[in-house]
């Protein structure tokens, strides 16, 4: 048996009889698929779940999603963060909708044409919807083939990508399924070979690692040099008024725009002209993770020197009760309970 072979059938095996139950395994729909790869870009698997059945409830295919306005769309997806994913599937529909009669198609080079998706999802539809014979490299499969290959880069860097993508292109060719031999490898590396500690005796392949036969599955990759996080410290304004409603912003910038959030007391997180306020006192504290940024926020009670009218631009006073109704950033869910103006299981994975 080619070498290739010797090393594709059992992580086809393996997969096939120990694969976790996902939503998008039931039929593989490609539609389902695709969504749940934009969701998993960046996000825990534990994290997609609690998202993923209530999105594909609100949007249940290509034209559902297609024909839904963006402010629905932010709003099915505020709390996973990386708000452009969701604008970028959006639109993905609406090509797929305009070009391909709502049908997601098999080919790699047709996948790519389309707004959103790149080598790596076109890959991963192509292989897991249509069983098509596509190569795709993410972070647990760089990492079972930096070890399977002796492949000694750093996390993440293009010459441990490269080399990745060359040994899973070679790899694939060689597949009986490359459903199961792509899941298969992804799937090693969330349970088996992990990052630390990885389980070797439960490989069903430690007879083909370099790494394990020659003592290196710690070291293999290489660490990332990792970037140093940007602490901040960013106050944020809880204006109530009379009826109960909180005064929110919508964001014009480029890290959320389109969302809802509280009025900022510093521009370091997000632009734009900071409103005039009376502060009445701290209501709390929390800490929020956006991107590299270790956030401190603060959340202040305060006033407005000036009033602000409904249709103000960029304002608007929110209800808090309906907060789940609309697109915002997860750090306002956190100010929210921390106000005791949503409770904490309202909005779930907010």
């Amino acid at each position: 048996m080619p070498a290739a072979q010797r090393l594709v059938a059992p992580v086809e095996r393996w997969f096939a009889r120990n694969q976790r139950p996902l939503p998008w395994r039931a039929n593989y729909e490609p539609y389902l698929v695709w969504v749940s790869e934009v969701m998993l870009q960046q996000t825990r698997m534990e994290v997609v779940l609690r998202y993923f059945e209530r999105f594909i409830e609100r949007f249940p295919n290509v034209s559902a999603l297609a024909r839904a306005s963006e402010h629905d769309v932010l709003t099915a997806w505020s709390g996973l963060g990386y708000y452009r994913r969701a604008r970028m599937l959006r639109e993905g529909a609406i090509d797929v909708v305009d070009r391909f009669n709502g049908m997601l198609p098999e080919s790699i080079e047709d996948l790519m044409t389309i707004p959103g998706i790149g080598r790596y999802t076109a890959g991963a539809i192509a292989s897991i919807a249509y069983d098509r014979a596509a190569p795709i490299v993410d972070g647990n499969v760089a990492r079972v083939l930096s070890r399977l290959m002796a492949i000694d880069e750093p996390v993440g860097s293009p010459r441990l990508m490269r080399g990745a993508w060359l040994e899973s292109q070679r790899l694939v060719r060689a597949a009986v399924s490359p459903r199961l031999l792509n899941q298969g490898l992804m799937e090693l590396g969330a349970l088996i070979c992990r990052p630390q500690k990885p389980d070797c005796a439960a490989c069903p392949v430690i007879s083909s690692c370099a790494a394990f036969r020659t003592g290196r599955t710690d070291s293999l990759p290489a660490p990332k040099l990792a970037k140093a996080p940007r602490a901040l410290t960013i106050p944020l304004y809880f204006i109530e008024g009379d009826d109960g409603r909180v005064l929110m912003r919508h964001e014009r910038g480029a890290l959320m725009t389109s969302l809802l959030h509280l009025p900022h007391g510093t521009n370091d997180l997000l632009a734009g002209t900071l409103l005039s306020v009376i502060e009445k006192g701290l209501i709390g504290t929390f800490r929020h993770t956006i991107t590299t940024r270790r956030i401190d926020f603060q959340l202040v009670a305060a006033e407005l020197r000036d009033t602000i009218r409904d249709g103000a631009p960029d304002y608007v006073w929110v209800d808090p009760a309906e907060l789940c109704n609309i697109p915002h950033p997860s750090y306002v869910a956190k100010a929210m309970t921390l106000a005791a103006r949503l409770q904490s299981t309202q909005c779930a994975g907010g």
